[in-house]
């Protein structure tokens, strides 16, 4: 006997971030029961195994509704008309997919990630088409850390996707960050298991991925430093005042500051082209050796082992902060976001984190050259840690094992 889980996660965008949480929640589910078969639902796919025959006709026409979407919702205003138009977006586009992909399906795990939020990225369309879906055929959900960014009495995304998160097959929902306004606000059926664990790539160490043979680090002396690049609009973009123009003028300031040190630094990204376009920008502007932007990571292993040959990082994108923490790197940070400010409180690292009012150059170019920052506390991470674990664990047992 064994169970069939689905795993829910961005699989085939270009953050390797959201890689990893995939590859650590699997990790995690494989370790518990290795007889678990494990199925990949994709939240946007986009290989062409998905995109092809018959099905190209829901790409094209979500494809025409995305182009007409403003015209359609300058005329007709409103919330509710503006939501609706959304979510059959949504649904053209992957209604069935993730129909073919649920039916046979024991029980789904969403693998953490801000999966929870109604503002960006559109995941609470995502999030009420999969629950929907799971909920026709009764198969049990669990959402496995993952990032809770805000709430709102009045936004008709926040409210549907509330009602989503209370149906009947949701039975565990662990956050990374914001348990309070998860448990306060988004949850109210009492049977739903609620808890704040460790982020899934926590267990990065323990996942076989560091080549401890091949670290840059090893064996060298000075301090080599990364820095990793993040689209300049951020923090505006997540509610910040600091402007785009303002984020370039920090990265060149820094860099600036490092040479006037004669540190030995590199810039890289976590695979965003958009961060890697950035960082080409710095580069020419600034007349770096090309060497000093390295190459674009596509896979977990390339970006894991690129963190790994770091003697010290400013990480921007938050899971480039979080493999280092994991892997014992030491971080230097940038906050522009919430859930960057709890991972910091969680971890207590807040005072190697820096928010948009605390870019002080030389304070963080002293502390990347120095490289002496303490330890952070290795007993709250493994602790963190198995939270996250016997979350996962539980939730498992609970789902019957489907007979031979």
């Amino acid at each position: 006997m064994r169970r069939t889980i689905g795993v829910v996660g961005l699989l085939t965008n270009e953050n390797v971030g959201d890689y990893l949480l995939v590859e650590a929640s699997k990790f995690l589910l494989r370790t518990h029961d290795p007889d678990t078969m494990l199925v990949d639902i994709d939240v946007d796919p986009s290989d062409e195994g998905v995109r092809s025959g018959m099905r190209r006709v829901n790409f094209r026409a979500a494809a025409v509704m995305k182009v007409f979407q403003r015209p359609i919702l300058s005329v007709f205003r409103g919330q509710r008309i503006a939501y609706r138009y959304n979510y059959l977006y949504w649904k053209t586009k992957l209604g069935w997919y993730f129909e073919e992909r649920i039916k046979d399906l024991d029980a789904v795990v969403f693998t953490g990630g801000g999966f929870i939020k109604f503002k960006t990225q559109g995941l609470n369309y995502i999030d009420e088409l999969i629950l929907k879906t799971a909920r026709k055929r009764g198969i049990p959900v669990m959402m496995n850390a993952v990032g809770v960014e805000g709430y709102s009495e009045t936004d008709i995304r926040c409210q549907r996707l509330k009602k989503a998160l209370n149906f009947d097959n949701v039975k565990v929902i662990t956050t990374r960050d914001d348990i309070d306004t998860l448990n306060d606000h988004y949850v109210t059926k009492t049977s739903t298991v609620t808890e704040r664990v460790g982020d899934p790539v926590f267990w990065l160490k323990d996942m076989g991925i560091v080549d401890e043979s091949a670290g840059m680090a090893a064996g060298r002396t000075g301090t080599r430093i990364g820095i990793n690049l993040i689209n300049p609009k951020n923090f505006s973009v997540y509610g910040g005042d600091i402007s785009p123009d303002a984020v370039v003028n920090f990265y060149r300031s820094l860099i600036a500051e490092l040479q006037r040190l004669d540190a030995d630094f590199f810039l890289f990204s976590n695979g965003m082209t958009v961060d890697q376009t950035f960082g080409r920008s710095l580069v020419s502007s600034m007349n770096l050796r090309s060497e000093q932007l390295v190459e674009r990571p596509t896979t977990s292993a390339q970006f894991v082992n690129l963190v790994a040959g770091f003697d010290i990082i400013l990480s921007a994108r938050m899971h480039a902060g979080i493999t280092a923490y994991a892997i014992d790197v030491p971080v230097v940070g940038l906050i522009w976001g919430e859930k960057l400010q709890f991972l910091t409180e969680i971890t207590g690292l807040r005072d190697r984190y820096f928010d948009e009012h605390e870019l002080d150059v030389a304070k963080i170019a002293r502390l990347l050259v120095s490289n002496d920052l303490p330890e952070p506390d290795r007993e709250r991470r493994e602790e963190l840690r198995e939270r996250t674990r016997r979350q996962l664990a539980g939730f498992v047992e609970s789902v019957p094992q489907r007979k031979p």
